[in-house]
């Protein structure tokens, strides 16, 4: 068998020892290239990106204050609402007081045109004491001849004879 030979180690542990001012440096060196590959890996923002991003800023910026300026117009819709209905309601009963008014006007009148009717004099006037009291007769009752049979069978009979006739 061959001999065995020192061989190099397989891990480089030097890299891990820190009392070392060479690790330090090696370790700064790569820390400077991995960030400078960072930096070219990166993407640029460019213009287009910028004025992209500007555009849709303004636009949520408008689209908020049409929002607040479409809640403040149907707060406005919602009061003038109640206020016209209001008004309509006042218009109604001032309509209902002038037909009031005006409808006793016009049925005297028109009595007086179409119908022919005139005012009342005072000797149409008759007053009617009701100091007395109310009263009332009754008159004196029949005695009843007949019995209730005898007048159901006339019924019947007379029903009868209309019927044939």
């Amino acid at each position: 068998m061959q001999a065995v030979a020192k061989s190099k180690p397989v891990y480089d542990l030097s890299r891990f020892d820190r009392s070392t001012s060479v690790n330090k440096k090696g370790a700064k060196a790569r820390t400077a290239a991995r960030s400078a590959a960072r930096a070219k890996a990166r993407p640029q923002i460019s213009g287009f990106s910028v004025f992209c991003g500007a555009v849709v800023f303004v636009m949520l910026i408008a689209l908020l204050y049409s929002y607040v300026h479409l809640t403040e117009a149907s707060d406005i819709n919602r009061r003038r609402e109640a206020e016209l209905e209001d008004l309509r309601e006042q218009v109604q009963m001032l309509e209902v007081s002038r037909n009031q008014r005006m409808g006793a006007l016009q049925v005297r009148d028109w009595a007086v045109t179409k119908l022919g009717m005139s005012k009342i004099d005072k000797s149409q006037i008759t007053y009617v004491s009701t100091s007395g009291g109310d009263r009332f007769e009754i008159g004196e009752e029949k005695p009843q001849t007949t019995s209730k049979l005898v007048a159901g069978l006339a019924k019947g009979f007379s029903t009868v004879i209309e019927y044939i006739n």
